[in-house]
């Protein structure tokens, strides 16, 4: 059973772009993002997600010392005994783990606008789930329901905002009228869950859904031939990445350790509160996630929420 008190809301700021692959595909992109099926909206994947977590905590406690209720414990081990083990594993062989992670949801998205660089832009649909997800770990934000009059308007709620702008190939108009309140809140929201937008807009479903399908980053890819210097036959792909500067959340959950035999001494089971102090302290500051990690990929910044206020990370 996991706990209200157990749980955290896990932010996501990409350093560099984000490659959570969905496979080849047929169509112009070779190598496309992952994708929810109803929204069409980029995510990555529980599994994902879990599996990074999981390499991360392994590299930071081989660097730094695993804490254990047993000085033999090796950081392999702690990390099996919290992520779960599979049926090659000598000791803990096929024991499920004792976090547990949804997929990393998209929040704010950059697009380029004529008023600056970029701006992010976020949608009431959006903001519901948020809302609906702070709720399961039992923050208590106010996040407004907010429905615009029109499809082609927008709110400003970090930046000063009041001009018409363009969003890539989308014309938007401010309207504040009769949105004080709701503008208000959602300032104070961003500023806590992610006080690095500085320049944040809410603009209608449709948009958001329309800037997310085709405003990602698509590369080309080549393999160089070593004896010739040239680029191999057929080895050109395009691959989609997510880009930098996206903001994305999971909500993870902490129980203790799952053990078959309950006979085991209580001190030697590790507690939910303990598990979540060694998962939080590994995975503080950032995380690589995705794929291409050698090309500097996935990248992230990594903000706990309610705050931890535990420090290390690095690995």
């Amino acid at each position: 059973m996991f706990s209200k008190r157990l749980s955290c809301l896990c932010a996501f700021y990409c350093i560099s772009p984000l490659h959570a692959g969905s496979g080849q595909a047929t169509g112009a992109v070779d190598l496309p993002i992952h994708r929810e099926r109803h929204t069409g909206w980029p995510h990555v994947q529980a599994s994902g997600v879990k599996g990074a977590f999981r390499h991360w905590f392994q590299r930071y406690y081989e660097n730094n010392g695993a804490p254990s209720v047993d000085k033999d414990d090796q950081a392999f081990k702690l990390t099996n005994r919290i992520f779960g083990a599979d049926e090659t594993g000598e000791d803990l062989a096929g024991q499920a783990g004792a976090v547990v992670f949804s997929d990393a949801r998209l929040l704010a998205f950059p697009v380029r606008s004529s008023i600056a660089p970029f701006v992010w832009v976020t949608c009431p649909a959006a903001l519901d789930r948020l809302q609906r997800d702070l709720q399961l770990v039992d923050m208590q934000l106010a996040i407004p329901r907010v429905k615009l009059t029109k499809d082609d308007s927008y709110l400003c709620v970090n930046g000063a905002l009041s001009q018409d702008i363009v969003l890539e190939d989308l014309a938007v108009s401010c309207d504040e009228a009769g949105y004080k309140e709701e503008i208000a809140q959602l300032q104070k929201a961003f500023h806590r869950i992610a006080p690095d937008l500085e320049r944040l807009v809410l603009v209608s479903d449709q948009h958001f859904s329309f800037l997310v399908r085709t405003a990602t980053e698509v590369q080309p890819q080549i393999r160089i031939n070593a004896a010739t210097g040239t680029a191999d036959e057929g080895s050109l792909r395009y691959q989609e990445l997510l880009p930098a500067d996206s903001f994305l959340y999971s909500v993870v959950f902490f129980d203790a350790e799952r053990v078959e035999d309950r006979s085991k001494q209580e001190d030697a089971v590790l507690a939910a509160e303990a598990i979540k102090d060694y998962v939080t302290k590994a995975v503080s500051t950032h995380i690589q996630m995705g794929g291409d990690a050698t090309l500097g990929r996935g990248l992230m910044k990594v903000k706990w929420l309610p705050e931890t206020g535990n420090g290390g990370g690095a690995i």
